[in-house]
């Protein structure tokens, strides 16, 4: 499964290219999105809308049992709650010293005024040292611990709140900018290699077995509001009909392309048969191109692959006419190049599920 995953987008990368007016190679809407990734249902649409189409997001149901989860969530508070207690005791500390300097530098007489005809120049520099340096230390803490808190009340504790603590729990993972603010939206996806492996990394059941809380990394951050409306749209499953069941919830990959939309793979369903069927046949195709490239020919696999594709997307399906016209056109492709047809397709495995695999 993590084979074909990562392997797929590279093999068939340049299928059905498409240019837009910048020269930039985009997916074509005629190919459709990249195997394994479909189009997202429009069942998950509400869930969807409020995402960013320029992020990566992971979601999967967290079955931990209620008392890891309530223990990993209880450090965090406590650490917290001793940053709110450390920046309070500083406020407190320094409340008479800011409105005393605010008001030495607009000219009025308090505090920590001083007459500095009066003073050496060591006193002076002592003075100035002490006063920068307590400014100083009030700004790191301001800038760097105050958000802590503020985002744990905003993130954290409202999910809590909102949702408590369930046996099944929908988790969404965002992907940290820092992963995705290089990516050319729509050809990662289908070109960058690398990317795909961190994303495989991720939702691997072993990686999995965390719970959701202690997901948080440099590659990925929780999504507090997704998970949220994820509840929220489960809740509404349960009493009406116009909610998500949890078990669309299930482990997949989501991301948001220009010509398909939101592309959604749902890796839990890879460990199935019908899944390791299709990552067989991917493996297959993979296997295809890595002999043709091996032979000097990758662009012969190309001109199938499109030869193909076109066939099987005009309308009416891809009957046993087409099929067979598409057999002789490809026979006489091969023959072109000086490949032995029937040979070839006997060393790579035969021909079964790769017109699906193309779709």
């Amino acid at each position: 499964m993590a084979k074909s995953a990562r392997r797929a987008g590279k093999a068939k990368a340049s299928t059905t290219p498409s240019v837009s007016s910048s020269g930039t190679s985009t997916p074509s809407s005629q190919s459709g999105p990249l195997p394994p990734f479909t189009k997202a249902p429009a069942s998950l649409q509400p869930f969807l809308e409020p995402l960013s189409p320029q992020e990566v997001y992971l979601v999967h149901i967290d079955t931990s049992p209620v008392d890891i989860k309530k223990q990993t969530f209880i450090a965090p508070v406590v650490l917290n709650v001793v940053i709110t207690a450390i920046l309070a005791f500083r406020a407190y500390t320094v409340r008479n010293v800011y409105p005393a300097l605010l008001a030495t530098l607009i000219g009025l007489s308090s505090s920590t005024t001083v007459d500095t005809s009066a003073m050496t120049w060591s006193e002076m520099g002592a003075m100035i040292l002490r006063r920068t340096g307590t400014i100083m230390v009030d700004y790191f803490l301001v800038t760097i611990f105050l958000s802590w808190p503020i985002g744990f009340v905003r993130g954290p504790v409202m999910w809590r709140y909102k949702i408590g603590f369930k046996e099944r729990e929908v988790v969404v993972r965002r992907s940290q900018p820092a992963l995705t603010e290089g990516l050319e939206r729509n050809r990662w996806i289908r070109e960058d290699e690398a990317m795909r492996d961190k994303i495989v990394a991720a939702v691997t059941p072993d990686r999995l077995l965390k719970t959701g809380y202690l997901l948080v990394d440099a590659d990925w951050n929780l999504d507090y509001k997704a998970m949220i409306k994820a509840h929220e749209l489960v809740d509404r499953a349960k009493k009406h009909d116009d909610g998500i069941p949890l078990d669309e919830f299930r482990t997949a990959v989501i991301v948001n392309t220009d010509s398909d939309g939101w592309l959604i793979w749902h890796v839990e369903d890879e460990d199935t048969p019908e899944g390791r069927a299709r990552s067989g046949q991917r493996d297959q195709i993979l296997a295809f191109k890595d002999k043709l490239t091996a032979m000097g020919k990758e662009d012969l696999f190309f001109r199938w692959a499109e030869l193909i594709q076109y066939e099987s997307t005009r309308p009416g399906g891809f009957t046993l006419e087409r099929q067979q016209s598409a057999m002789l056109q490809a026979k006489k492709m091969f023959e072109d190049e000086n490949v032995d047809f029937a040979r070839f397709w006997q060393e790579v495995g035969g021909l079964d599920g790769f017109v699906e695999q193309l779709d």
